[in-house]
């Protein structure tokens, strides 16, 4: 899920916001005459939003891609296990027997693991349906994780379009805005030479060739505290420059975005009903993001929520 642009997007977010500092620096000398200081601001707020809504709709998808596979896993040792129990409990009655036989439980992917599922469903219904081997080896409870699966499927489908969306709107404009740059600066080094205070200030200020900087490291989560219904704790990335979020509420099968690039290393939610809430984040800075954290699971008490 990697935007792919002609440069690092997040490189041209910080030329574009020294290109506008130094051109505000030389405005009463000169403005380029295609885009002058406000526009230089209305455009990198724009290039903030459409990054904002890139990085919340990838980490979602994200998460329900992690809801899926956990779901079809299931279903996969699911399947396994029901033809294995159903080969010996059948063994004596060949016709049953034969509804199993021909069952295949080695698929990969999640559409064929799904299908296998759906299968081991139809045979086990056609022989025996009351047959559990133990409560959580039911034919209700394949059927429940079937249903779920095509839910959590239709969901990441949706995650995926909104994600492709943003992912384009924000290349398109860091493409555009790239294009500004490049346009200023070759303006703004032939107004002022080398040697002018003004073109060296621009030379040494603004940069033209991106050099990563060091990788991101791993969210750590740190310092918990529970107030109430309120949660606080705090969060640490080496090389990490700003931070993401992540909140799964009570009874949510995945995690969603609270807040997305903000530069504060700790967070606090408030008001939070009772049950399990769990949370996560990762941080960024202008080469990528680093690893999610740990997922931090607090419970909260019926009697602390009130």
């Amino acid at each position: 899920m990697k935007v792919k642009t002609i440069r690092s997007i997040l490189f041209v977010d910080t030329r574009a916001t020294a290109s506008k500092a130094a051109q505000d620096i030389v405005k009463a000398i000169w403005t380029w005459e295609e885009k002058s200081v406000p526009q230089w601001v209305a455009d990198l707020a724009e290039f903030d939003t459409l990054d904002v809504a890139e990085t919340t709709k990838r980490a979602e998808l994200r998460s329900a891609a992690l809801a899926w596979d956990g779901t079809v896993a299931g279903i996969k040792q699911m399947t396994k296990d029901i033809v294995r129990l159903a080969k010996v409990r059948f063994r004596k009655q060949p016709a049953k027997l034969e509804h199993f036989t021909v069952l295949k439980t080695n698929s990969r992917g999640r559409n064929g693991i799904y299908d296998e599922g759906r299968a081991a469903e139809k045979a086990w219904q056609e022989t025996d349906p009351t047959w559990a081997p133990w409560e959580e080896m039911s034919i209700g409870v394949l059927g429940s994780s079937l249903a779920n699966a095509l839910a959590l499927g239709d969901a990441h489908a949706t995650k995926t379009a909104l994600w492709r969306t943003a992912a384009s709107e924000l290349r398109n404009k860091a493409r555009a805005l790239d294009e500004d740059c490049v346009g200023w600066y070759a303006a703004a080094t032939t107004k002022f030479p080398i040697g002018t205070t003004q073109g060296d200030m621009i030379r040494s200020t603004v940069p033209t060739t991106y050099n990563p900087p060091p990788e991101v490291g791993q969210a750590v989560l740190s310092h918990l505290m529970v107030q109430g219904n309120t949660v606080h704790f705090d969060c640490d990335a080496e090389h990490a420059t700003k931070f993401t979020y992540l909140w799964q509420p009570p009874g949510s099968p995945v995690f969603v975005v609270v807040t997305a690039l903000t530069k504060e290393k700790s967070f606090t939610k408030e008001n939070l009903a009772p049950g399990v809430h769990r949370f996560k984040a990762f941080g960024r800075n202008s080469g990528g993001e680093g690893a999610e954290s740990a997922v931090l699971e607090v419970t909260i008490a019926q009697e602390q929520a009130a």
